[in-house]
């Protein structure tokens, strides 16, 4: 009993009509109270043909086997009942098992699909993870060059190329040029104190060529002398100084001419290179100014991808997540599933359990009416022994029974060895509540009903 209720209570769930199994149970009730009742009633039919007057018996016998032809009947149509019930419990089995097969492989499908979902996007999601880092380092690179850039605009420490070249040159130039400026002040302290000692002796020379013709008229007066020849030959040797001198300086003012020409040409060189220093560092600028621009631009690009990057990181990031949740509640509807295929295969054994009571109830039905036959049978041998008796009663006005009569009486009460057995084998079996595993007596199946319909509700 119990375990038919806690079917109909699963197959309540499923969706499936139990009323057909309620009314089996109805039926099998009133059958066990029929059986009961008429047991009781062939009981009490013996004690009766024992002690009262054979003469009543007619119409307790007509009632019986009236009673017994409704047996009959109900029998049958229990019967029939219990194989069309039968039936319903194979195909409702098969049912169960079928449906519950097709849930298992659409859960399994379903499971399948979303690891494969989920596997794809991790994929992606380390894809774009990747590609997120190299973009990083790419911005970094720009930046980092952007920032050297900066400081080679800034700072102009490190010229590269032409620029470096003619630094160099206006440099050397440079320091050049200032070497000459010295050689060229010294060169004219040089010529000025030439000019200066070629003035003194020029004015030595003149004073010495007035004094020797002053001497050489006062000589011309009084006569030579050598003083007057040594005074000639020292003007002989300065005025062959003085030609030196003048050589000199003249080749000097020369030399001095070379170097003033030397130093215009040097200072336009540097005038020259310091305009092209100047269209270089323009043009720097320029370049730079242009591919500052272009980093700055490939920057924004840069980050603009990164951001992108990023927003579809977070949308796998998201669906993967949505993915793992899903993942989880398969894992959960798998898990609930197997669990119902075990309370499935824990009613199975129920079902097959109670196919098992209906079989003893149904071997119970026959031994009962085989009991039947015979008391019919013996009522028939009593029915015939009431008309022997009576005829002889009539013969004889008193009689007491016989000691055959009696046996044949005695043979005629119905003794039911399986009942206290049935009833302890009743006590010592348990039924099972499917939900919470309170366990029942078997001939506590009343209060195990009243239970399972409060524990599933």
């Amino acid at each position: 009993m119990a375990t038919k209720a806690a079917k109909e209570s699963f197959a309540n769930k499923l969706g499936f009509k139990s009323s057909g199994s309620k009314a089996v149970e109805a039926e099998l009730e009133k059958v066990k109270k029929e059986n009961a009742q008429l047991k009781k009633t062939l009981d009490e039919m013996s004690k009766r043909n024992g002690r009262h007057h054979p003469t009543r018996p007619d119409s307790d016998k007509a009632k019986l086997l009236e009673r017994i032809l409704s047996l009959e009947t109900l029998r049958e149509r229990n019967a029939q009942q219990l194989l069309a019930k039968e039936k319903e419990i194979s195909t409702l089995k098969q049912q169960l098992m079928a449906e519950g097969g097709q849930v298992v492989a659409s859960l399994q499908n379903q499971l399948d699909q979303k690891r494969q979902e989920a596997e794809h996007g991790e994929k992606l999601f380390q894809n774009l993870s990747q590609e997120t880092e190299d973009l990083k380092n790419q911005l970094l690179a720009v930046t980092e060059k952007c920032k050297t850039l900066e400081n080679r605009s800034i700072d102009a420490q490190a010229p590269s190329g032409e620029i470096a070249v003619i630094q160099e040159q206006l440099r050397d130039a440079l320091e050049k040029n200032q070497q000459w400026l010295v050689y060229d002040q010294q060169r004219e302290a040089y010529v000025q104190g030439i000019l200066a000692r070629s003035a003194e002796l020029e004015q030595q020379l003149n004073q010495a060529k007035k004094t020797l013709q002053q001497q050489h008229k006062e000589a011309n007066s009084e006569g030579p002398s050598s003083a007057s020849k040594q005074q000639e030959k020292q003007l002989q040797e300065i005025q062959r100084e003085t030609e030196e001198e003048r050589k000199r300086t003249s080749h000097l003012q020369a030399e001095l001419k070379e170097l003033k020409a030397r130093y215009e040409e040097k200072s336009r060189d540097v005038a020259q290179a310091q305009e092209e220093l100047q269209e270089e560092r323009k043009s720097g600028r320029q370049a730079l100014a242009e591919e500052r621009k272009l980093n700055m631009e490939r920057v924004a690009r840069l980050q603009g991808e990164l951001e992108a990057a990023d927003v579809r990181l977070d949308e796998e990031r998201k669906r993967a997540a949505e993915l793992l949740l899903q993942v989880n509640l398969l894992q959960k509807s798998l898990l609930t599933q197997h669990e119902d295929q075990k309370r499935m295969a824990v009613l199975e054994q129920q079902i097959q359990m109670s196919a098992r009571d209906f079989e003893n109830e149904r071997l119970d039905r026959q031994s009962l009416q085989h009991q039947l036959h015979k008391v019919l049978k013996e009522l028939r041998k009593a029915r015939d022994q009431i008309t022997r008796l009576e005829s002889t009663k009539r013969e004889t006005r008193f009689s007491e029974p016989t000691s055959y009569t009696r046996l044949d009486l005695d043979k005629m009460t119905i003794q039911n060895p399986t009942s206290p057995l049935k009833s302890n084998t009743l006590d010592e079996s348990f039924l099972e509540c499917p939900n919470c595993m309170a366990s029942y007596r078997t001939s506590q199946h009343r209060e195990l009903l009243a239970h399972l319909d409060y524990c599933f509700n």
